[in-house]
Parts: C-alpha cells; sequence; structure tokens
C-alpha cells in the first residue's frame, strides 16, 4: 500500500482527526494547486475544478473531508476510463 492510499484510508475512516498538512498533500498529489488564501479560506484549482477549503488552526471540518474523498473518487473513476 503506498502513501498516498494510507492517506487516503486514513482520511476516509477517521475524518474529524484529519489536519490542513493531510488534506493539502492528499489534494497536490491528485494534481490540485492551492491557487490563493482569502482569510481562512484555501482554494485548490485543477483545470476547471475549483475546491475551497475554510481552515481554522490546522483544522478541517469533517464535512470537508468528505467532499475531498467524494472529488478524489470522481476524479480517480473518470481517470481510469
Amino acid at each position: 500500500m503506498s502513501k498516498r492510499e494510507k492517506l487516503f484510508d486514513k482520511l476516509r475512516n477517521s475524518p474529524q482527526t484529519a489536519t490542513f498538512a493531510d488534506v493539502r498533500k492528499l489534494l497536490q498529489q491528485d494534481g490540485f494547486s492551492l491557487e490563493r488564501i482569502a482569510g481562512s479560506h484555501h482554494v485548490f484549482k485543477r483545470g476547471e475544478i475549483t475546491f475551497v477549503i475554510p481552515v481554522h488552526k490546522n483544522q478541517v471540518k469533517s464535512v470537508y473531508i468528505k467532499r475531498v474523498m467524494e472529488l478524489l473518487d470522481k476524479s480517480n473513476y473518470e481517470n481510469r476510463s
């Protein structure tokens, strides 16, 4: 199992313990780049896809972790097709 897969499983299984560094690393490994930061909102972009994550005290709410997982699942599915 690769480091990326381990990180992906960690975020999927316990999203409440995820840090922003974990989320940023996973998104950047999937081709997203941090486009800009506006206050607490970190804006990631890959092609036409834009994803905004609010970060407070280096923590990300679990709802955003779940959205990241859905986004990565969808993009990985599209890449296989």
